[in-house]
């Protein structure tokens, strides 16, 4: 983990500190000659105000926030055990209300959202604005609700087709929204503008007010470019809008099956998979939301429960397919083109275009403007490959799986339902179904175009490594990797892992059942007698939380079976042991008593075996 000291607009090292060495130390700041952060607003209103102090504050936390994750980089591709994906960044910030960024239970929720959004670790030293008699630090040039025609609720809008639908859908009901948007520089957001501009069009009777956020970089490229912070950010831009026109709503929308962005492979851990609108990162936000301003806006995604196929129905029934063209879902805009806009290999790509063609709507995005044609077109080797076959492995294997086997393959949505919510069973029947018609949809595809390329399929006349060659011919397995498919050579995919050998300490676990035993009942036992902490939801919930046993092997799967095998072999080290298929709801149990008791509750913390030895004892 590389540990980071970020210091903000003059900043000195903070307090008691000033020894202390870091592996990096950065400076950022958006005033004079060497500043290498630009803030800037625009807006429609023609009068010129300024932010809360609070507002203000908060936006500029996530200018810097954002600026900070884009300064270093975070690994190279020789870098097998992720080592340096983690940063640990001490950010020094002069903000205007120091005294109360710097109150315990504000600080613990803002580093808890950021830690979650981007598997970072964050940690803040706030002092006093050098300027504190000056209108406003940041150039924000809107005032109020009326300058704005009196919005009723603020829509942040990306350029992509999720955020297009769902300010569509909003107008079809009757509602009234702010866009407000991220642009990467001064001169971008054309996408932004002018889907603006349609919609005014087409809905005459409201005007869509756009205001624009470039906050970005300035003076050279970024060194890391995963961004997992711009979320942070635009659900800020969104916040700060609408406590200012004094809504209460502020959509970040994306369709539900991006906002899991469960790990279509193994080699997506932790942040590595995007959770820019994951439902805990909005709960997270919302939390912090409510410590800053008690009555004012929230956070919603209001597409959590469609896929992006099923998004793409509210255009249709609008009247506004025509609008697909101006949209613009890549994750590579470096060196696209206006006739080749997409470069077809990255995720968004690949899920845009198998929801367009489920939808039946492939005339507004045609094949020739992506770079790479996934399904007839060669694939060229790496990444891009793998995400292409590893997207239909997912659709295959969350096509058809009950409750209980999506959470065990994929203990993930555990942290997509609420603790506290009383509809969990209902929460989690709603992702289920989600995924399923997902997988449904895509896998639909992938027929169609293999019936509809059955000639060319039949004569090899196309690439042996696009997508519908390699299903045609089974040579997609399901563990990400390819087998020979049209006299091309196996290529497995990446997979990130974690040595054994330096992660763990090679002791034994000991006889904890004669322990177990030898403790008499309390008040803490279960009604079947056994103490509290003796189960296997705890044993697993330490293993996995406390140790990181789970990360050495390539899936919670893998690891549930070791975990197995070793069980069975060594009885000592719990009273029973379930059938595997109960091992996630289990370890879910063992989870929230950690949380309730805000701690490790397994009876005997010590090491857990090796992972030799939970590989040692195969059946």
């Amino acid at each position: 983990m590389t540990r980071v000291l970020v210091r903000c607009d003059g900043a000195g090292r903070p307090k008691g500190h000033e020894a202390e060495r870091w592996d990096r130390e950065e400076t950022i700041s958006h005033r004079g000659e060497d500043a290498n952060l630009n803030i800037n607003i625009r807006s429609p209103a023609a009068s010129f105000a300024r932010f809360a102090d609070r507002a203000e504050d908060l936006l500029t936390i996530s200018s810097y926030v954002f600026a900070a994750d884009q300064q270093v980089s975070r690994t190279s591709r020789a870098d097998l055990h992720g080592d340096s994906w983690y940063r640990d960044y001490t950010i020094c910030l002069p903000v205007r209300d120091p005294e109360f960024w710097s109150e315990a239970d504000v600080t613990a929720r803002l580093r808890a959202t950021l830690n979650f959004v981007s598997d970072d670790r964050w940690d803040f030293v706030f002092t006093p604005t050098r300027v504190r008699t000056e209108p406003s630090s940041l150039p924000f040039d809107f005032d109020d609700n009326q300058l704005m025609g009196s919005p009723d609720m603020v829509s942040m809008i990306s350029g992509g087709l999720d955020s297009l639908c769902s300010v569509v859908e909003q107008s079809v009901n009757g509602r009234s929204p702010a866009m407000v948007g991220h642009s990467a520089a001064l001169n971008a957001g054309s996408h932004q503008r002018i889907l603006c501009s349609r919609l005014r069009t087409h809905f005459p009777r409201w005007h869509f007010p756009y205001l624009s956020g470039a906050i970005h970089r300035r003076g050279s490229d970024a060194p890391e470019t995963t961004q997992r912070t711009r979320s942070f950010l635009l659900a800020t831009l969104g916040v700060a809008v609408a406590q200012q026109i004094h809504v209460d709503e502020v959509h970040l929308p994306d369709n539900g099956v991006v906002s899991l962005n469960l790990p279509i492979n193994r080699q997506l851990l932790g942040a590595r998979a995007t959770r820019s609108t994951h439902p805990k990162f909005i709960r997270l936000y919302n939390r912090l939301l409510e410590a800053i301003f008690p009555n004012g806006p929230r956070l919603v995604n209001p597409l959590w429960a469609r896929t992006r196929a099923e998004t793409l129905d509210i255009l249709r029934t609008a009247g506004l397919t025509g609008l697909i063209e101006e949209t613009n879902s890549c994750s590579h805009q470096r060196g696209r083109t206006r006739m080749r806009p997409f470069c077809g290999t990255c995720s968004q790509c690949i899920d845009r275009r198998h929801a367009i063609k489920f939808a039946g709507l492939d005339e507004f995005d045609p094949a020739d403007r992506y770079e790479v044609d996934i399904f007839r077109g060669e694939i060229p080797e790496g990444a891009a490959r793998t995400m292409a076959y590893s997207y239909y492995n997912f659709a295959r294997e969350v096509e058809d799986r009950s409750p209980d086997e999506l959470l065990a393959a994929y203990p993930e949505l555990f942290d997509c339902i609420d603790a506290d919510e009383v509809r969990q069973l209902e929460t989690m029947e709603a992702f289920v179904s989600l995924l399923s018609r997902h997988g449904r949809s895509v896998l639909a595809v992938i027929e169609d175009e293999i019936v509809r390329n059955k000639r060319a399929l039949a004569r090899q006349l196309l690439p042996a490594t696009c997508l519908i060659a390699v299903v045609s011919s089974q040579g997609v397995r399901g563990d990400g990797s390819r087998e020979r498919a049209g006299g091309v050579a196996a290529e497995p995919a990446p997979i990130l892992h974690r040595d054994d050998t330096a992660q763990f300490v090679d002791s034994p676990v000991g006889d904890r059942l004669a322990v177990a035993l030898a403790v008499k009942p309390t008040t803490k036992h279960r009604r079947a007698g056994r103490p509290r902490g003796h189960g296997l939801g705890s044993l697993l919930d330490c293993w996995i939380d406390c140790h990181g046993l789970q990360d050495a092997f390539l899936s919670i799967n893998d690891f549930y079976a070791g975990v197995e095998r070793y069980l069975k072999k060594n009885s000592g080290v719990v009273v029973s042991v379930p059938a595997l298929s109960r091992f996630s709801p289990i370890r879910y149990n063992g989870k929230q008593l950690r949380l309730s008791r805000g701690g490790c509750t397994w009876h005997q913390h010590d090491s857990p075996p090796p992972v030799s030895h939970l590989l040692s004892h195969k059946s």
